[in-house]
This record gives C-alpha cells, sequence and structure tokens, in this order.
C-alpha cells in the first residue's frame, strides 16, 4: 500500500479499512481503532464483525458476500459500536480495484457516521405521525394519549406513560406501554402500590408543579435509594434496571395539563439532549390535543346548557287592541316584570323598559303599527328584583278575513342566556383562533429552526401555514442574485411544482413583481377582477379568490416575497398572522446567515489559533540550539575569567549568564504553554491523589530549603490528563512554596463535590496573599506582581494552569487578602458513573 493513501486515509474523517480480494481485512486507519477501541489484532481477518450491531450484521454480511461474489460496490447502513459501548449508524461503502485484466487485487472501503443525520430524519418521521394521530383524535383524549404511549415505545423508550391533572388537582395515569406488553399490568399496579407523592424531590408531581422537564441521562444507585419507600420498592428500583430517563410537561395556554414519562431499561439506551428535545415537541403537541379536546366538550357541555335554559325559561305572552293599546290581563308579563295589570294596562309597559331604550322600544311599535308589519326590537327590561335584562320583544297582526287588523300578539323573551352564551362562543372561537395562529408561528419557527438548506426551511414554513390557515396555496419566491427576477423556491398546498407556472417572475411586472419591486403588502380578496394579478385564468382554473403577498426583507435589502393564496376570502385577523409569519421567516433567514457567519468567524479563529499554538512551539523549539551555545561560552567565561579581569567584567558575566539562563526558562515554559492544547493525550480516569503526590515529590527540594509543608486531605478521581494535572498541582504548589512570608509555607490540598463540575479542588497557602484587582490579571502570561530579584520566574505558570483547567472543560480562580495567604481554587469533570464503577471493580 502506497505512503500516499496511508496519508490520505489518516487525514480524512471516516473509517477507512482495506480488504484482500477474498474480503479478508488487512488494513484499518488510526479512526477505526480509536472509534471501535480495538487493537489491530483483534481487526484483522473477520475481526470487524465485534463492533458491529447483532441486529444489522446479517443484512451487512448478506450485501458483502454479495459484493465479493459478482464484483459490485458495496454499500449498506449499519449501527456500529464506540468504544464507550454506544452504538452510532454508519454508511458503509467499498469499492473494488481492478488490474488491467479486469481482476479484483483489492477492496477499499470507508464507514461514515450519519447517526445525526438519521436521528433528525426519524425525529421528523416521529414527529409527524404523532401529529397525524394527535389532530385526528376525538373527545376521548385519553384513549389517544394511551395511543400515543404505545406510539413511543418502542421508537423513543422502553416505557413510556402519561399522567393527567384532574379538575380536583389530583392527577392520574391515563395511558402506559412497554415493550414487553406483558409487563405494562405490573406497572400499573406497581404505580397503584407506589403512588407518586407531593413531596418527592423528583418525578412527575414535581414535573407538574413547576412546569419544568427532568432529564437523567443517567440513574445512579443513590437515585433509587433516595426515592424508594421502603426496602421492597427499592428491591423492585433496582430488578427493573432503569437506566435513563425523562419526563416532560404537557403544557398549554401556560396551564400544565400534565406530564410524559419515558425510561430507557431493557435496551440500556441513555437518553440525550436530542432526545430530550423530541420529548418536549411531542409534549407540547399531545399538550395541544388534549387541551382542543377539552375546549370542545366544554362548549358541547355549554351548548347543551343553552339549550337547556332557553327552553326553561318562561316567556312573557301578550295581546293588545288593533291600534297598540294593552288591554287584555297577561300573568306571564306580571310574572316576568313585577308590574300588575293596573301598572302596565294602556302603555304602562314601557314604565318596565329601561329609560335609554324607552324611547327606542316606543317608536318601534308606533311604526309597526302604522304600517301593520311585524314588530321586533331588543331592549332592556325591569325583572321583578329590579335588575335589568335583554330581552327581544316580537308580534304580529292578526287580521280579519277583509284584512283588517283584529288584535296584536306577541311574547317577549329573555336574552341573555343567548347572549351570554353567544358571547362564550366567539369568545371560544377567538381562542381557539388564537391558538391555532400561535401554533403556526410556533411550527414556522421550529421549521426555520431546523437542519437542511433554505429552500427546505422555507418549504416546511409553508406547508405549516397551509396546515394551519386551511388556505389552499402558500408559495415562497427568491430575489435571484444576478438577475432582477424572483424564482420559486418553496410551495405547498394544491401545487408543490417549482418549475411550473409562475416559476420565475421579472421583478416589477404583475401583482406579485410588483410587491417585490415596492416593498409593499398586498392584499385582494377578488383576485379574478385584480387588473394586475400574473394570471387570472390560471386563478379561474384554480378556484383562487384571495390573495395576500408581503415582501421578504432583510436589512432594507429584498431577499423575495411571501404569498398565499385561498379559495375564500382572507379575514383581517389571518392577514395579520400572517404578516407575523413574514416576520418570522425574516427573522429565520437572519438567524441561518449569523449561524453562518458565526460559524466561518469560529472556523478562521480555531484556525489561526493552531496556527499560533504551532508558531510558539516551532519558535520555541529552534530557540533552543543557539541559547544552548550562547549558554555554554557564557558560562565558560564566567569560569575561565572570573577574577583574572576587573569587577565590572566579573558582573558583566555574571549579568549575561544570568539573562541567558532566565531566556532558557522562558523558552522551556512557553514550550510547556504551547503544549498544554497540542501535545495533550487523551482523557482517562485517574486517582488525583497520587498525582498530587508525585507533583510534591517533584519539589522535594524546594521544601527542604524553604521549611515548607504540604498536607493533602483525600482527593477524588477524575476524568483527565494525568501528566497536565501534575503539572497543574505541580505550578500551585511551588507558587505557595515561593510566595511567603517570615512563616515557613504551609500547604493544604482539598477537594469537594460541585454539582454540574464535577469536583471543586483547592490549594490553600499562608503565604503573601494577593489584591483583588490582579486576580484575573495573575491568570494572563507574561504577567508578574513582584520584581524578579524578589521571586524568580517567568510570568507562564498561572497561565499554564488556567490553559490546562480550560482543556479539562473547568474553571479556575482564586480567593485572598493581602497578608492572609491565598486560596486557589478549580473544577474538574467527574469520572462517569460506569467508569467510576469500572475502575472500583
Amino acid at each position: 500500500m502506497s505512503d500516499a493513501f496511508r496519508l490520505l486515509a489518516e487525514s480524512i474523517p471516516q473509517l477507512v479499512w482495506t480488504t484482500r480480494p477474498d474480503g479478508f481485512h488487512d488494513y484499518y486507519n488510526q479512526r477505526w481503532y480509536e472509534y471501535t477501541g480495538t487493537t489491530s489484532t483483534q481487526s484483522q481477518g473477520e475481526g470487524w464483525q465485534g463492533p458491529f450491531h447483532p441486529d444489522d450484521m446479517p443484512e451487512a454480511l448478506r450485501r458483502w458476500h454479495h459484493s465479493l461474489r459478482t464484483g459490485e460496490p458495496y454499500e449498506t447502513e449499519y449501527r456500529c459500536r464506540r468504544h464507550d459501548g454506544v452504538y452510532r449508524w454508519f454508511l458503509g461503502r467499498a469499492q473494488p480495484l481492478r488490474d488491467a485484466q479486469g481482476n479484483i487485487i483489492k477492496w477499499f472501503g470507508t464507514c461514515t457516521d450519519i447517526d445525526d443525520q438519521k436521528r433528525a430524519a426519524d425525529s421528523m418521521i416521529f414527529l409527524a405521525e404523532a401529529g397525524s394521530l394527535l389532530a385526528s383524535s376525538s373527545l376521548d383524549y385519553e384513549a389517544t394519549l394511551e395511543a400515543l404511549t404505545r406510539l413511543v415505545v418502542p421508537r423513543l423508550a422502553d416505557w413510556c406513560g402519561v399522567e393527567i391533572v384532574n379538575a380536583d388537582a389530583s392527577t392520574r395515569q391515563v395511558g402506559v406501554a412497554h415493550v414487553d406488553p406483558a409487563k405494562v399490568r405490573y406497572a400499573k399496579e406497581l404505580r397503584q402500590r407506589y403512588p407518586p407523592r407531593p413531596e418527592d424531590a423528583h418525578g412527575v408531581l414535581e414535573v407538574i408543579r413547576t412546569g419544568k422537564g427532568e432529564f437523567l441521562p443517567d440513574i445512579p444507585d443513590e437515585l433509587l435509594v433516595a426515592g424508594a419507600r421502603d426496602a421492597e420498592h427499592l428491591r423492585i428500583a433496582r430488578e427493573l434496571g432503569l437506566r435513563s430517563a425523562m419526563v416532560v410537561p404537557l403544557t398549554a395556554r401556560g396551564r400544565t395539563l400534565g406530564a410524559l414519562s419515558m425510561v430507557n431499561a431493557e435496551s440500556r439506551r441513555r437518553f440525550t439532549r436530542e432526545d430530550f428535545t423530541l420529548a418536549e415537541q411531542l409534549a407540547t403537541r399531545a399538550a395541544l390535543a388534549v387541551d382542543t379536546a377539552r375546549l370542545y366538550r366544554d362548549a358541547l357541555h355549554a351548548e347543551e346548557r343553552f339549550r337547556s335554559l332557553v327552553t326553561a325559561t318562561a316567556q312573557a305572552v301578550w295581546v293588545t287592541s288593533p291600534e297598540g293599546v294593552v288591554q287584555e290581563d297577561s300573568p306571564s308579563w306580571r310574572a316576568f316584570t313585577g308590574q300588575s295589570y293596573e301598572e302596565w294596562n294602556g302603555l304602562g309597559w314601557l314604565d318596565a323598559v329601561h329609560p335609554e331604550d324607552r324611547e327606542k322600544a316606543a317608536r318601534a311599535w308606533r311604526e309597526a303599527v302604522e304600517r301593520q308589519g311585524a314588530y321586533e326590537v331588543e331592549y332592556r327590561l325591569r325583572r321583578p328584583d329590579g335588575s335589568y335584562s335583554i330581552t327581544g320583544a316580537r308580534a304580529v297582526p292578526v287580521r280579519n278575513e277583509n284584512g283588517s287588523v283584529r288584535e296584536w300578539v306577541g311574547i317577549t323573551t329573555d336574552l341573555t342566556a343567548q347572549r351570554e352564551a353567544e358571547a362564550a362562543a366567539r369568545s371560544l372561537q377567538a381562542e381557539q383562533s388564537a391558538r391555532r395562529h400561535e401554533a403556526l408561528r410556533a411550527d414556522v419557527s421550529e421549521a426555520l429552526a431546523g437542519q437542511g438548506s433554505k429552500a427546505q426551511l422555507l418549504q416546511a414554513a409553508c406547508e405549516a401555514v397551509v396546515r394551519h390557515l386551511d388556505v389552499a396555496l402558500a408559495r415562497v419566491w427568491l430575489l435571484e442574485r444576478d438577475a432582477p427576477e424572483l424564482r420559486l423556491v418553496a410551495s405547498a398546498g394544491r401545487s408543490t411544482d417549482l418549475e411550473g407556472e409562475h416559476a420565475r417572475i421579472p421583478l416589477g411586472e404583475h401583482r406579485l413583481g410588483r410587491i417585490a419591486h415596492e416593498r409593499r403588502p398586498h392584499m385582494t380578496n377578488d383576485l379574478w377582477r385584480e387588473p394586475e394579478a400574473a394570471d387570472r385564468d390560471w386563478a379561474l382554473r384554480e378556484g383562487l379568490r384571495s390573495l395576500a403577498g408581503y415582501p421578504v426583507v432583510l436589512a432594507e435589502q429584498l431577499v423575495g416575497v411571501f404569498a398565499v393564496f385561498g379559495t375564500e376570502p382572507i379575514s383581517r385577523e389571518v392577514a395579520d398572522t400572517l404578516a407575523a409569519v413574514v416576520e418570522i421567516i425574516n427573522q429565520g433567514v437572519e438567524r441561518r446567515r449569523a449561524e453562518r457567519d458565526l460559524r466561518r468567524h469560529a472556523e478562521e479563529l480555531s484556525r489561526s489559533n493552531e496556527e499560533l499554538q504551532q508558531f510558539a512551539y516551532v519558535a520555541s523549539h529552534d530557540l533552543q540550539e543557539p541559547l544552548r551555545m550562547v549558554a555554554s561560552y557564557t558560562q565558560l567565561l564566567a569560569r575561565r575569567y572570573r577574577g583574572k579581569l576587573d569587577a565590572d567584567a566579573d558582573e558583566f558575566i555574571g549579568y549575561a549568564v544570568d539573562g541567558v539562563n532566565r531566556m532558557q526558562r522562558l523558552i522551556q515554559d512557553l514550550l510547556a504553554y504551547s503544549r498544554v492544547g497540542t501535545r495533550g493525550r487523551e482523557f482517562k480516569p485517574c486517582a488525583v491523589g497520587p498525582v498530587v503526590q508525585r507533583a510534591v515529590e517533584n519539589l522535594r527540594k524546594v521544601m527542604e530549603e524553604v521549611g515548607g509543608e504540604v498536607r493533602v486531605g483525600e482527593l477524588p478521581a477524575v476524568l483527565g490528563d494525568e501528566t497536565q494535572l501534575i503539572q497543574l498541582f505541580q505550578n500551585l504548589v511551588a507558587n505557595a512554596l515561593k510566595f511567603h512570608g517570615k512563616a515557613p509555607p504551609r500547604v493544604e490540598v482539598a477537594a469537594e463535590a460541585h454539582g454540574r463540575d464535577g469536583w471543586r479542588f483547592t490549594v490553600k497557602d499562608n503565604g503573601l496573599g494577593i489584591d483583588a484587582q490582579y486576580f484575573e490579571r495573575i491568570f494572563i502570561i507574561f504577567q508578574r506582581l513582584h520584581g524578579r530579584e524578589e521571586y524568580p520566574g517567568t510570568g507562564i505558570g498561572l497561565a499554564i494552569c488556567k490553559k490546562i483547567v480550560e482543556r479539562h472543560g473547568g474553571r479556575i480562580g482564586v480567593e485572598s487578602r493581602p497578608g492572609e495567604g491565598s486560596t486557589f481554587w478549580f473544577t474538574l469533570p467527574a469520572v462517569p458513573t460506569e467508569a467510576s464503577a469500572s475502575k472500583a471493580s
């Protein structure tokens, strides 16, 4: 195998391998061994099968043997185990290399990590299926949620349960699923035996109470012990083998309706942050379905109550003379208003009408009597308790055979309940509309925040608009960079063709082109009569009557046009929502542009840092040789001519020797500083106690010279580079021994658990102390607080410490007061639970 091929194979990010013509694997690049954690001996021949997932091996072998037999290129997808036991999806490909006679002499293959893309695609498919299930739900949302748990298992979790909040604030489990259906009954019995308690620090009730989800990528045994009610409960929890869990709230309109729980056990899978985000999105959709079903159910109940009220409410029935004067008694009127017959006789009924409505009621009655037509009016009428109700009065003339009016018969109906029901219906309709539009804005924002090209994200946004607003067509045109025309890049609804009609629109022509040219929105509900419509025949053929178009503008620069077409008129409310959608599209496009610029700047900065570190290393390394020569000759001068020349010569030679020694120390420290980021080793679990002992042993001579003492407390194991940790502790302890007062230096090294940061270490001394204004300066390279005559050094030691801690993902700082000593603190990552268990065993 050529050196050029090996260089190429070792430089690309994929796993690279080669085989003999018979399929015997004879080469892997270094990335294969780093990823799989296998050795060269383990991987040779058929050893490549070891990291493959057992479920994927049969298909992978079948295709590989087919390629070996036929000489066809090899391609398949499979899961490959990483060195830490985690499986990730890969795309495996191989091509044969043939000689002049066409015989295969070698197979060259690659394994490309596609886990992120596959998970993203699977998540989109899963959310689409869940959305379809929830969208088709009926009033029985509990059955829908139970079906949702079966959709989650086993695709996302081994266990899934849904807890719903009742009207009295209690909760109940409405659905539970498990990869083994036989265990569902066991899970329900377990919950009945050990129901969730309000005082529990974790779990569904805490999530429902706070509205904040819980993400537990690992479930340590300490958590099981803390949550167990008794020994039996702990035994069951341990036997279940719970590995990872997450609980997310079902929240809608600012209210938490319940919680969705997911647990992994049998599969040994570990939830990731991406899984938690997916669970939150699923919970949002489920909460929306529950809330919508409840609103619809409440609306039906309200309608039933209204019908009952109308049926039960008594109406006042009355009769007048042809002239419209009350002459007959009406018990129902008296019961309705509380007036006596004497009070309402004649035109006395007007006294029961609200003073502000009295003239309107009287005028309408006079006009109806004069024209002998139907009488219908609404006014407020006083009830027996003195309150006023909105009533509707309706009367018709009863005629004789000759057509003259014999009498008037009328009824007065209390409209209060009807008006309240209508107001509730309008409020419900407005709320549902607001929720639909809110969901639209959320979906558009989510679509634009996803992965994919600009056209793909805009397509997803258009699909969301069609889905939520029930419009016929939603489209986006983008302005071409090299031509004054708009190009169709996204289309959802009745047509998804991007190359058909209106694929390109000249700027300034037709209505859409004018929207772009003038940068002003335009809306019409009479598209067929629109004088500048792009194609009336097309609109007529498609039955499109309305158009709402908006320019997409970023930083005063035209980007394109967003337009919606409908078969029904577009309301002002929908138009306002579309304007908000355009603003979200503007922000989404701007965000992607900013993210692209940020990635480019980050890449440039990373490249610049790498070049700067390499330069520092090369420069420091190359200065060593000439400096060693200068040092040797100046030291030779000092030995040979000391005392033979005058006192000035001896002093000058001493200056030269001292300067060379300081330059050597400075270059050595520069080399150490540059190597922190470039020559670091892989992080491994290591005990800090032996690390500190080695650092102290390296300083044994200094301790004897200054009479110092170092006390080391109980120290944990961390995940890190052991060599750099020795240098870290040695630098900090050396500073504590160096910068001391009249008393002998005393140094204490300790550690304590520090939450998510892992462990917090401290190096405390009784030395000179540091003024607060210098707390940040001392960690900058070449910064010193004392002259070299007082305390030797290069001013790089603490900068090296800071760089080592930051490489380990930690933080470093100091607490001190002048004259009271200093405490340098820093954090280091803890060893993961599995690694700790392995090390302990």
